[in-house]
């Protein structure tokens, strides 16, 4: 078996009394794209931050199979100096990581996410979405073998969400990739497996398929798990 790329064991994250994170395992091997699926306040984003080294565990212990280098977060609401255009910000996302990468490969990063349009214009009177676009180019354009999304569609329409996952699923050629949404749909389309967390706690982990127990659609079988149990 080869080694993961990503390898976590009894991860756990307390804030005085709150236990945001509760013994969280994970094993993610090269070319796997895993979706972390939860409601508001299950634990996702706090979990993405600890792998990305942003927030200090509590306890438990996180392997990686590559360099740290080569580990991208895209959080949920990318913020950039607006005085910045959306050619400058990619431009700089890549000087730290590889030089090589030409100005051909960022125009083109730009234009896979949808940005071709807006490449010179400055990012302060960006919207939303079109800051998360600009998120995901900064954090592909470096070509990491990690890539950490957070709720990557939120603030998408239709066509934007499309673009976006297809991308991801294009990213697995080369990379790993985990991302967390409350869009189930999205894990349905992109993902190979899935972890399914409540206040922390892991309530399913396995393949997009193994959820469900062939009567039930993935949504309905997630839904299922994720519905507070009735008292008898």
């Amino acid at each position: 078996m080869d080694d993961p790329i990503l390898e976590i064991s009894n991860l756990t994250k307390k804030y005085d009394n709150l236990v945001a994170v509760d013994g969280f395992n994970l094993r993610l091997n090269q070319g796997t794209v895993h979706g972390l699926v939860g409601p508001n306040g299950a634990g996702k984003s706090t979990m993405l931050s600890i792998i990305s080294g942003l927030r200090r565990k509590t306890s438990g212990i996180i392997n990686f199979g590559v360099a740290q280098k080569e580990i991208m977060l895209m959080p949920d609401t990318p913020e950039f100096f607006g005085f910045l255009t959306a050619r400058q910000i990619v431009d700089l996302a890549r000087s730290p990581f590889l030089l090589n990468i030409s100005e051909e490969q960022v125009e083109k990063v730009i234009d896979d996410v949808g940005l071709s349009n807006s490449i010179d214009l400055k990012v302060k009177g960006f919207s939303r979405g079109m800051k998360q676009r600009l998120g995901l180019a900064t954090t592909i354009i470096s070509q990491p073998k990690l890539i950490l999304l957070d709720e990557p569609c939120s603030a998408l329409d239709p066509i934007g969400r499309h673009d976006v996952l297809e991308i991801v699923s294009e990213l697995k050629q080369n990379s790993t990739v985990l991302f967390s949404t409350h869009i189930l749909s999205d894990v349905e389309t992109v993902c190979d497996s899935v972890t399914v967390v409540d206040h922390g706690k892991t309530l399913y982990e396995g393949t997009v398929l193994g959820i469900s127990d062939g009567k039930k659609s993935f949504e309905d079988a997630v839904i299922e798990l994720l519905r507070p149990k009735k008292e008898l």
